[in-house]
């Protein structure tokens, strides 16, 4: 006997076009790729001022306020000192503060990066939180 032709072999099969498919994958990929680093984000994180509950430790009369002049100025619990002396009277004052937090305030005319050497020297020297206090007028 012989075979007949098929009735399907006259018709052409679909070919699967793939190259669209690699298109958006890789695309993806990239977008995945570079958005990565904004999740793993490294800054200073401020909080936002709010009222908190006491947890019950004991207050210290120590408060180591830190205000920025616009002349170039440093005013340490409304004391001047130079960048040399706060250096060596922060961990002092951290030491004898409960809380070990600091607050930063300047003239708006200051420049942010004095603002954010302040904030290194005071986390190197210990401070366990950083404030920073805009001041109004």
């Amino acid at each position: 006997m012989r075979r007949g032709k098929r009735k399907y072999e006259g018709i052409r099969r679909g070919k699967v076009n793939i190259v669209p498919l690699v298109d958006v994958s890789l695309s993806l990929l990239i977008m995945f790729v570079v958005a990565l680093p904004f999740v793993f984000e490294t800054g200073i994180f401020v909080n936002a001022p709010g009222v908190a509950a006491t947890k019950g430790k004991p207050s210290s009369d120590i408060k180591v306020n830190i205000y920025l002049k616009s002349d170039g100025s440093i005013l340490l619990n409304d004391e001047p000192v130079d960048r040399k002396e706060l250096g060596k009277l922060l961990p002092e004052l951290l030491k004898r503060s409960a809380d070990r937090k600091v607050i930063v305030s300047a003239d708006t005319s200051v420049d942010y990066e004095r603002v954010i050497e302040i904030l290194d020297l005071s986390k190197e020297k210990g401070a366990a939180e950083l404030v920073i206090l805009r001041r109004r007028g």
